[in-house]
């Protein structure tokens, strides 16, 4: 089974605790205390250790009293290897009761995992699939080094296999117990790195709001993340892309992805294509093949991001904006790969089911022919 599909409304108990603001950062060791840890790892990668943001963050712990221990062997498309090499630091040294995940994306969902198989036995393969980790383990606390992924709200972490497939495993205790949001982090994120990520949220809306699994509480996210998402791109003052991001990824949490992703997780895995910008490159293509099953949806998405009743005109417009390129042919994806592609896509079956269309294999390599020969978009 491949990312799974986790549906249904969170309840109060589940929500994560979200603080967005400037010097959020500064309440992170109280905050740690707060949730009953006495022993944190701090988890990052080697980028944001440059950065210097885990550093101040064990100066915010050890002020408070912790003597925190760090680990930085995060990594791009972290694979399960990657996931055990964490879970080996929280359990050295004495042992961790909880995680300070700092960083994106991979790094939150390497802490997600490693809390999971905190509270389980064997390999994190074996957990593979739909609410396999039954028990709750360490909390986890995010600390967000980009406007945010998704990653920080949802109860699923998505991991790469030995050959690089991505697989998810979840729980219902896997989100993370406390979220801080400080724009002064995004001071340090690469230009590119913020627009993949904005983009990647503005697709996490969308798919959204367009998914079989869409409830009105969904509803609501979605359109709210996309009007302050449109407003910020390219990617501009970082309290606005963070709550645009955030409020996307509430939206994603509740309904999950679809057709675009499921396509794009296949340029990540095969070419190393940042998952964000690689969904921007197919979304086109694939939100056309949307439009008449959905119209009104489609349509309001539309009007509602870029003044057209065509959204994926409507989407292609924005990303020029950010100044990403169109076309799949222009990150050297060989046109003769697309039927592999689109084998590999086609494993992605619970965000394909999301879907408000079935889409076959010949189907997915259209799409995939689609984003390979479009051009940049011009208004």
């Amino acid at each position: 089974m491949a990312v799974a599909a986790l549906t249904g409304a969170w309840t109060a108990r589940e929500l994560p605790e979200l603080r967005v603001g400037t010097g959020v950062l500064e309440q992170l060791g109280e905050s740690v205390a707060a949730l009953g840890i006495a022993r944190p790892l701090v988890v990052s990668d080697p980028g944001v250790v440059s950065a210097g943001w885990p550093e101040q963050a064990l100066t915010c712990l050890r002020a408070t009293g912790f003597r925190p221990h760090s680990w930085s062997g995060v990594r791009p498309d972290p694979d399960a290897a990657v996931v055990h090499g964490c879970l080996d630091a929280l359990t050295g040294q004495g042992g961790h009761d909880g995680i300070v995940a700092i960083g994106g994306g991979s790094t939150i969902d390497v802490a997600k995992a490693c809390s999971g198989l905190s509270a389980h036995s064997g390999p994190l393969g074996d957990y593979e699939g739909l609410g396999r980790f039954t028990e709750p383990g360490v909390p986890v606390v995010a600390v967000l080094t980009t406007p945010g992924s998704g990653a920080e709200l949802s109860r699923h972490a998505t991991i790469a296999d030995g050959g690089g497939r991505k697989f998810a495993v979840s729980g219902r205790w896997l989100a993370p117990k406390l979220v801080l949001a400080d724009p002064e982090t995004l001071s340090t994120l690469p230009a590119e790195v913020a627009v993949d990520t904005a983009l990647d949220a503005v697709l996490h809306a969308i798919e959204a709001y367009l998914a079989r699994a869409e409830t009105p509480y969904s509803d609501v996210c979605a359109r709210m993340a996309l009007q302050i998402l449109r407003d910020a791109m390219p990617p501009g003052p970082g309290t606005a892309l963070m709550t645009g991001c955030l409020t996307a990824g509430m939206a994603m949490a509740n309904t999950n992805a679809g057709v675009v992703h499921a396509l794009g997780y296949p340029l990540t895995s095969e070419y190393r294509i940042p998952h964000g910008r690689a969904n921007a490159l197919v979304a086109p293509a694939a939100l056309r093949a949307l439009a008449d099953v959905v119209p009104d949806r489609y349509a309001e998405l539309g009007h509602l991001l870029g003044g057209t009743a065509d959204l994926a005109k409507a989407f292609a417009a924005l990303r020029d904006r950010a100044g990403v390129s169109a076309s799949l042919a222009d990150f050297g994806v060989p046109r003769a790969d697309l039927p592999r592609l689109a084998a590999l896509a086609t494993a992605y079956a619970p965000v394909l089911r999301n879907t408000r269309r079935r889409f076959t294999e010949a189907d997915l390599c259209e799409l995939y022919r689609s984003a390979w020969t479009e051009r940049r978009h011009h208004a």
